[in-house]
């Protein structure tokens, strides 16, 4: 089994030293919110630490990766190619590392979100959307990501719902494709 250290060590030789520094935020509030909800630490680690791993590569590498592991990316990953990222990092977490498809699926789903998700996975979802170094320069008369916190440590599906409709709005005002996962996951929430 791979250790946190040799993941930490991959990540920190693939992603540019902002993006690491986000990622060791996302581990951080992972862990946060990982204790209060009760779910394993070493789950919320691994996957906060991969989640991004691919994020800065181009669309040729994560393309090779796809086909490399039979995935076809779906229409919407193909037009909005900030959503491969999270999808290739999940290949990489099951085929390369051989963990738990809980992570996986937290790795795979964390910009999109998804209809009932695992508490894993949402610790991750919003583990990257409050991490410490976010900042929201768009976000004016909403809440501040300090707010976005406590709302997430007093009722994680409030917190979901909240980060869902900030980002719907966000791809929205953008004029991005909106995954299916993400509309499936607000209506799932907003329940």
């Amino acid at each position: 089994m791979v250790t946190y250290e040799e993941l930490y060590e991959r990540v920190k030789n693939e992603v540019s030293e902002k993006r690491f520094k986000h990622i060791l935020g996302v581990v951080s509030r992972a862990e946060e919110y990982a204790k209060i909800y009760g779910v394993d630490l070493k789950d919320a680690r691994y996957a906060a630490i991969l989640h991004d791993v691919a994020k800065e590569y181009p669309d040729e590498t994560s393309y090779e990766i796809f086909e490399k592991y039979g995935y076809e990316p779906d229409e919407v990953e193909k037009k909005n190619h900030n959503l491969l990222h999270g999808k290739v990092a999940g290949l990489i977490a099951k085929y390369e590392y051989g963990l738990s498809d809980d992570i996986v699926n937290a790795i795979s789903y964390h910009t999109t979100g998804r209809e009932n998700m695992s508490m894993l996975e949402k610790v991750i979802y919003l583990a990257d959307a409050t991490e410490p170094g976010r900042v929201y320069p768009d976000k004016s008369n909403e809440l501040t990501v300090g707010q976005t916190v406590n709302l997430v440590k007093k009722d994680i599906d409030e917190g979901m719902l909240y980060v869902l409709k900030w980002n719907l709005e966000s791809i929205l005002r953008k004029e991005l494709y909106i995954h299916l996962d993400s509309v499936k996951a607000y209506n799932f929430y907003k329940k």
